[in-house]
């Protein structure tokens, strides 16, 4: 009688392993890149919107609740900004602070004051000044960055 083995090696086995290790590891590693691409895109997304929402409050003359309206701006500091009505000033309670993200923040910001100030009415940046209408956002973990050009009628005339 003949003996038939069944099964497999303990060869076979290492290798379907590794094979699989293999494949696991490529596929995380391309997981987490995407990962930090899209929270860096989605960073972005957000501070643009509420750039716009910004400068609509002064082009509409929305006062918020005061008594009266007026200039809307943004402040850049590190990883957060803050939205805030007329001149900027840390200790205003009606200041709004805002969040980039994880392992985001701003690492260059061209505009005068890292501010963007909003005239009411017209929407128009008050502090504009060419060549100085930059801001680059940033993922610290595997610095791929975006930079927003912005012009004097607060429009993001470019995103690279």
């Amino acid at each position: 009688m003949k003996k038939h083995n069944r099964g497999y090696t303990l060869i076979e086995v290492i290798i379907v392993m590794s094979i699989f290790i293999l494949l696991t590891g490529l596929t995380t590693i391309s997981l987490l890149n995407a990962k930090h691409k899209s929270s860096l895109s989605a960073s972005v997304d957000t501070f643009i919107a509420d750039l716009k929402q910004q400068q609509l409050k002064a082009m509409l003359g929305d006062t918020e609740g005061r008594i009266s309206s007026g200039n809307y701006g943004i402040f850049f500091a590190g990883g957060t900004y803050t939205l805030f009505h007329d001149d900027y000033s840390s200790t205003d309670s009606a200041n709004f602070d805002l969040s980039l993200g994880d392992n985001i923040e701003f690492s260059n910001i061209t505009f005068p004051g890292s501010q963007i100030i909003f005239f009411q009415g017209s929407g128009e940046i008050g502090n504009y000044t060419e060549g100085s209408n930059t801001i680059i956002i940033k993922d610290i973990l595997d610095n791929n960055q975006k930079t927003l050009t912005i012009n004097e009628y607060g429009v993001v005339e470019q995103i690279n």
